[in-house]
């Protein structure tokens, strides 16, 4: 797969070669320039109408999904990684590696809980949007 992200050329073979921190990196690099071109400083660049608005909420929406399935397969990384003893506390912490991965279990957890009530509120949106057409 082959595109372009804010003004860089990016080919991605297959989810087995990517490099998980650099393609979150370019997915909050991505919101942040989304949030600049639905901007009124600037007169709202990115949007020229309804059509965009509801484009807009239903990628939106997939990337929600997409946020869920993610703290999924962080969750079980993270029990993969514990059960395999390679996990340790960093100097200085408090706590046990149980409570901590616990913790941050629970925190991923949260994690799906909000994307599933963000998805669901995009929905919501998306559809009030398709009942709105600009007026003359």
């Amino acid at each position: 797969m082959r595109g372009h992200v804010y003004g860089y050329e990016i080919t991605m073979s297959s989810p087995i070669d990517e490099d998980a921190p650099a393609l979150a990196t370019v997915a909050a690099r991505s919101v942040e320039l989304l949030s600049d071109a639905t901007g009124p400083e600037v007169g709202y660049p990115g949007l020229t109408g309804t059509g965009d608005v509801e484009d807009v909420l239903a990628a939106l929406n997939r990337m929600a999904g997409d946020l869920q399935q993610t703290a999924t397969q962080l969750k079980r990384y993270l029990d993969d990684e514990f059960a395999a003893g390679h996990l340790t506390r960093a100097p200085g912490s408090n706590g046990q590696n149980a409570e901590t991965v616990a913790a941050a279990r629970q925190a991923l957890t949260d994690v799906q809980e909000n994307a599933r009530t963000l998805a669901r509120l995009l929905t919501t949106a998306e559809t009030a949007m398709l009942a709105l057409r600009p007026g003359s």
